[in-house]
């Protein structure tokens, strides 16, 4: 920062002088400063507008197409043989569905229970009794998924049919009765799940408390089960698969995609690979029926399981039989008298979707198809309420009174006003910038035009909104604000809703197979304006982001330059103050010499 003494030696007020004289010179540089802030003020208000134009052209997005108008109501009069749900595109009405047979997709499940020998036993000879201390008596049970900690009771048990009852009472205590069999009459002890022999459930051992002492004492090995375990790995459970049968890198076949089996590798896992694969199947483990089954993911005619070469994995889990695969089936359907076939369980026709659950008898099922006018006649007051906000915003803005004695402010200005004085003047200044303007007047007289014509594709008596009760007011005098809004006739309209929802609909929502604008609904019309207004103010104001506005629309362009056009001219003003102040100090020295000259003279002549 340049310091200056000024005016020590001829007494004259340079720093007062230098502000006057710096005050005219600054006049054009205030002047170019207000222009910017104008174009700054007009292209938010571009901006603002943009903002409700585009909430507004959002909200007639999906209205543009008859499915998203009003909701229809749908009943079955049986819903156990098939459910129904309707789209706003459903006629209202009564259809008949018969069912003669539902898709279903390809299956195959083992032939027989996979467990070769389903028990679970000890290796322990427990004739001579056991004795278990009172820290080493647990052990961890899963029963049908279901994990518990039984504790035995502490003791000598003397002989093998005591411990029998010990572990029975404990079982018993932590199951409930009758649910595992404790037994050590063959001198072993074994464990068996009780209930339907076809479908018992899977029971499994491991140590309790994190010790392995009593498991170890009964002969038990760590995760010992009754039936094949399918989080064990395979490579150790052999005994279990039928003939014994060794896994480890065998390959199957299903549906062309193969999968090759490792040492470590458990049911689990290999089902996971199946079931993640391109083969289109799911892969699944009963362990209550013992059995797998394999699904396709698909339904239908297509819908197939197709195994390769016998492998020893569909071997060991009885996949062999060639009987076992069954191909997927269509469902075979008659609507409103039209047979059709269908890949899937669930069909669509004409608005309505029918899921099937079961078969008919020939008279079929009916079907109710109820159109809910209420909605479509909210959707439409919805729509002219925010038709009518748009058109308020607009012809504000395009009839807003201009006061050209009210410019913006410089900051020497608004230094010498108040906060409520700057923000009055401001608002005047801000006021009509966006007067007449040519975007603003073509939308709003497109708005106009778009709610007062009809729909060439659609019959005479109900291609306009006029025809169901919705007219556009006209000028009053004095009122711009008003002019054009759309009013409706909530009788007249609710009797075209009631008479033909679907004719109402087509007005808002008819779409043209050639482009044509005059056989497309309002709602497109109106979307199709009112997007490329958006574009336009775009191009000229920008979206909002300050490098694009510098780069690439008309008023960020003017700004630009501006600023250039106001740093140099502000680096001339600091120049040309420089020099005054240069100047001035001159005049300062001359005076000041001369003045030392003049006394020197003095004091000779005294």
């Amino acid at each position: 920062m340049v310091m200056r003494i000024a005016g020590l030696g001829s007494g004259m007020d340079i720093d007062s002088m230098v502000t006057k004289l710096m005050t005219a010179e600054r006049a054009p540089l205030d002047k170019l400063k207000q222009t910017d802030q104008k174009l700054a003020w007009k292209a938010q208000a571009y901006r603002d507008i943009n903002v409700k134009l585009a909430a507004f052209r959002d909200s007639l997005s999906s209205l543009r197409f008859s499915g998203s108008w009003g909701k229809t109501s749908s009943t079955s009069s049986d819903t156990s043989k098939i459910d129904v749900s309707s789209v706003g595109t459903a006629s209202a009405g009564t259809h008949n569905i018969v069912v003669t047979s539902l898709a279903r997709g390809a299956n195959a499940v083992s032939s027989s229970a996979v467990t070769a020998s389903a028990k679970l036993e000890g290796t322990a000879n427990l004739s001579a009794g056991l004795t278990i201390a009172s820290d080493k008596n647990q052990l961890n049970v899963t029963l049908n998924g279901v994990t518990k900690t039984v504790t035995v009771a502490a003791g000598v048990y003397a002989d093998g049919a005591t411990l029998q009852t010990a572990i029975q009472s404990a079982m018993d205590k932590s199951f409930g009765a009758n649910q595992i069999k404790a037994d050590t009459t063959s001198g072993t002890l074994k464990l068996t799940p009780q209930g339907d022999p076809a479908y018992l459930p899977q029971l499994k051992v491991e140590a309790g408390g994190g010790d392995a002492t009593m498991l170890t004492s009964l002969g038990l090995n760590e995760g010992q089960s009754f039936k094949l375990d399918s989080s064990t790995t395979l490579s150790s459970q052999s005994a279990k698969l039928a003939g014994g049968v060794n896994l480890t890198g065998d390959t199957f076949t299903i549906n062309g995609q193969s999968f090759t089996i490792s040492s470590t590798d458990t049911l689990n896992s290999v089902m996971a690979r199946v079931n993640s694969s391109s083969a289109g199947v799911n892969m699944y483990y009963d362990s209550v029926t013992d059995k797998i089954s394999v699904a396709s993911k698909t339904t239908g005619d297509t819908a197939k399981i197709v195994f390769g070469a016998s492998s020893n994995f569909q071997t060991a889990f009885n996949l062999s039989t060639p009987a076992a695969a069954q191909q997927g089936k269509n469902a075979v359907v008659k609507i409103d008298g039209v047979d059709g076939t269908y890949a899937t369980n669930t069909v669509t026709s004409n608005g309505v979707t029918y899921t099937l659950k079961g078969q008919t008898d020939a008279a079929g099922i009916n079907v109710n198809v109820n159109q809910d006018t209420d909605s479509i006649y909210n959707s439409i007051t919805d729509f002219v309420n925010k038709y009518n906000d748009l058109l308020t915003s607009l012809n504000t803005k395009i009839n807003e009174p201009v006061y050209r004695d009210f410019q913006p402010l410089t900051d020497d200005q608004k230094k010498a006003m108040n906060e409520t004085d700057i923000t009055n003047w401001e608002a005047k200044a801000k006021s009509g910038l966006l007067a007449r303007d040519s975007n603003l007047q073509q939308l709003r007289d497109s708005m106009r035009q778009i709610s007062y014509s009809s729909v060439s594709t659609l019959p005479s008596d109900m291609n306009a909104l006029y025809e169901i009760g919705i007219t556009t007011s006209g000028y009053t005098k004095g009122d711009t604000t008003n002019a054009g809004k759309l009013s409706i006739d909530a009788t007249k309209l609710k009797d075209a809703i009631s008479r033909d929802p679907q004719g109402v609909i087509k007005i808002f929502a008819n779409q043209s197979l050639t482009d044509t604008t005059e056989e497309q609904g309002v709602m497109q019309r109106l979307y199709s304006s009112s997007s490329s207004t958006i574009t336009n103010i775009i191009k000229t104001a920008g979206s909002g982001s300050e490098a694009y506005d510098k780069v690439t629309n008309t008023l960020g362009n003017q700004v630009n330059k501006l600023n250039v056009k106001i740093l140099d001219m502000q680096d001339k003003l600091t120049t040309k103050e420089n020099n005054y102040y240069s100047m001035f100090s001159k005049m300062d020295t001359a005076i000041a010499n001369s003045n030392a000259q003049v006394g020197w003279l003095s004091s000779f002549m005294n």
